[in-house]
């Protein structure tokens, strides 16, 4: 295995690797990683080497000509032949033996990396204070890191289109652009649809597409704005609504799909503002659809809140406990054969399995099955046709009716009205399934909904669920991975400093109640299903004892094969493959 030395630190390395990935600590044995300053460099992406932000030093070992042994110094170390010129890390492969010097141990690299900042930011607008970039700016960074203190340049700087949209999703700025073309390289390679070039030349270019507008029809468009390392690329859906030091970032999945690409909620003042792609090896790599990327102001509007009972025909008000209580008296009134449980693809996975346990071992309902969502076709890259997170997790579960039950394609018929007397529907839209008139006609509806409908409008209890942003649970997406869901925002009568699993802004934690950017209005009144399933069961007689979701899920890994062995410690920030999925399907010993 070839070795190299980076500042005088040994690393093992493979062959045609770079010395920029063997320094970012790319299967070189775990090695402390050295930073090396980078713009066009990109490891989804073909190596470009144009900013020249990444140079080092290179050298190799001095062979003598006759011996063809290396030459040593008076310690006994090779003398190593330096390259006369600095080169690019970015592109230039590694050879066994190699020596390179970064700007920590090279006066001359360090000279050569601040002229080539002072290069980039003589054209380079001064409008960090009104950028959207501001505060997670590369740029931005490795100047204060790297560049100049000052600027020797007095006169007018080129100027370049502004503020030009981009179809509906992106706004370009052309002056900010530093032409790494990461944009460019993005479109050509991963998506394959070529939208942009290069126009104009020599100080005057920039990337620009063809047809603007037809940037609205690529599925991934808005990746080019997480891997620009300037302001160039902003989204305009974001555009001047926080800044990045206003929100906190917390470590995710998204519930868009099948394919629970791997994201950062940000939020400010517990509102989702934006989301943002997270790299998983296992999942979606560097990148997420734009659905994934614009699917989150569900979570902030038209949210449940609050337990609810009808009386007179209307939806009331009141407490948790009393709500519980009616519920648990309702589902009392009937056979369970006259009991319909649906559970859901949306839920975590400690959800669905407390609503087996409730279906099945509390209630003794046969009928036990969930919806499925399905729009489109899968594509090629991330998109799943499924639209649930959890279908596999329902699955390995075992949700489906038992024994003599009925599936949830014979309620959607109407075939069951009658027979079927009591609904009870977790975090799932009914209503898809089932019409008004169907609702009005059940006896008892009991749901656990996300959003106000005309579901919750005619049930009998409204109990609402936290959605995947407000809780801790694990979802198993169509490939068999294992993964977490974080709390990104904080629940009625929760404070977010004192949950653990929850980032913070600079706002949460040196604010206070008191102050104008803080309302009480964004916090919802609802609790994660699991925690009104435990509290249901209770009432209909169980002695369940469950404390937390980490509890239901070391309970799931003891009693379900296809999850033994795994807790939350092991499911980390990129999750489990289970050994017994292949192709989205269980494996049967």
């Amino acid at each position: 295995m070839p070795k190299i030395f980076i500042d005088g630190k040994e690393y093992d390395a493979k062959p045609k690797q770079t010395i920029i990935q063997i320094a970012d600590g790319i299967n070189c044995g775990g090695v402390e990683q050295t930073d090396i300053p980078r713009f066009c460099y990109h490891p989804a992406l073909s190596v470009a080497g144009n900013c020249r932000m990444c140079l080092v030093e290179v050298g190799t070992p001095k062979i003598d000509p006759a011996t063809k042994q290396p030459v040593l110094d008076e310690q006994q170390n090779p003398v190593i032949a330096w390259m006369p010129k600095p080169m690019t890390a970015c592109s230039t492969e590694i050879s066994d033996g190699m020596h390179v010097r970064t700007h920590h141990t090279s006066q001359m690299v360090k000279e050569a990396q601040k002229g080539v900042l002072e290069f980039i930011l003589i054209n380079h607008p001064l409008d960090c204070p009104t950028c959207d970039q501001a505060g997670e700016c590369p740029l931005q960074q490795t100047t204060y890191k790297y560049g100049p203190e000052g600027s020797r340049y007095e006169f007018e700087k080129v100027h370049k289109p502004k503020r030009e949209a981009w179809g509906k999703k992106i706004t370009f700025d052309a002056e900010r652009c530093i032409n790494c073309t990461r944009c460019v390289r993005f479109y050509d390679e991963y998506t394959k649809t070529h939208e942009l070039e290069i126009v104009q030349r020599g100080w005057n270019n920039y990337p620009n597409p063809a047809e603007p507008e037809h940037l609205d029809e690529n599925p991934y468009a808005m990746n080019v704005i997480d891997i620009c390392p300037v302001g160039a690329l902003t989204s305009t859906d974001h555009r001047f609504k926080a800044r990045v030091w206003e929100m906190s970032a917390t470590d995710t999945i998204s519930v868009n799909d099948a394919r629970c690409s791997n994201i950062q909620l940000w939020v400010r003042d517990n509102k989702v503002m934006r989301i943002t792609a997270r790299y998983n090896p296992l999942v979606n790599g560097y990148f997420i659809a734009d659905d994934d990327r614009l699917n989150f102001r569900w979570i902030n509007e038209n949210r449940a809140s609050g337990a609810s009972i009808k009386e007179y025909d209307k939806p009331e008000k009141t407490d948790w406990k009393s709500a519980i209580a009616y519920a648990a008296n309702r589902i009392k009134r009937y056979k369970p054969e006259e009991v319909f449980v649906v559970a859901s693809a949306k839920s975590s996975l400690e959800a669905i399995y407390l609503t087996k346990k409730l279906a099945f071992d509390v209630i003794g309902a046969p009928s036990l099955d969930f919806i499925e969502h399905f729009k489109g076709e899968d594509d090629n890259l991330l998109i799943r046709a499924d639209k649930t997170p959890n279908r596999l997790g329902c699955r390995l579960l075992g949700i489906e009716p038992k024994d003599n039950g009925a599936g949830v394609q014979d309620l959607a018929e109407g075939i069951l009205i009658g027979a079927i007397k009591c609904v009870i529907c977790i975090e799932d839209d009914i209503e898809k399934i089932l019409s008004l008139d169907t609702l009005l006609k059940l006896d008892a509806l009991i749901v656990l909904p996300y959003h106000n409908s005309d579901a919750t409008a005619t049930a009998d209890v409204v109990l609402p669920a936290a959605t995947f942003a407000e809780l801790i649970g694990s979802y198993v997406n169509f490939d068999g991975v294992v993964q977490l869901a974080r709390p990104a925002k904080a629940l009625k009568h929760q404070n977010r400093e004192l949950m653990k699993e929850m980032a913070l802004s600079r706002l949460d934690k040196h604010g206070t109640q008191f102050d104008k950017w803080h309302t009480d209005e964004n916090k919802v009144d609802a609790k994660p299903s699991w925690e009104i399933l435990v509290d249901l069961a209770r009432e209909l007689g169980a002695d369940w004892t469950y404390q937390s979701s980490r509890e239901i899920f070391s309970e799931i890994a003891k009693t379900v094969p296809a999850f033994a062995g795994l807790d939350y410690k092991k499911l980390g920030k990129h999750g489990a493959k289970l050994e017994t999925v292949q192709g989205g399907n269980a494996v049967t010993a």
